[in-house]
């Protein structure tokens, strides 16, 4: 009987640590929870860029050309090639 009883107990023991999770009133386990604050993260980071994207087109695009070259390339209109 003394051997049954500490064998219960020492069984209780053993699986007590497994059920500490759920006694602290989540029901989830910490990869779970990782993986949905990294959806939440991402699916937050997606709005953002759309937001930012939309933004983007909405603003006038502007009417005089840049060219950064042209202090480089020859005024000669020639059109002799090279």
């Amino acid at each position: 009987m003394r051997y049954l009883v500490a064998a219960v107990v020492t069984m209780s023991m053993l699986t007590g640590p497994a059920f500490c999770f759920e006694m602290n009133g989540e029901k989830k386990d910490p990869l779970t929870l990782m993986y949905e604050r990294q959806d939440k993260e991402k699916a937050d980071a997606e709005k953002d860029y759309n937001t930012q994207m939309k933004r983007l087109k909405q603003q006038a695009p502007t009417s005089a050309k840049n060219d950064p070259w042209s202090g480089v390339r020859a005024n000669s209109d020639s059109g002799a090639k090279r």
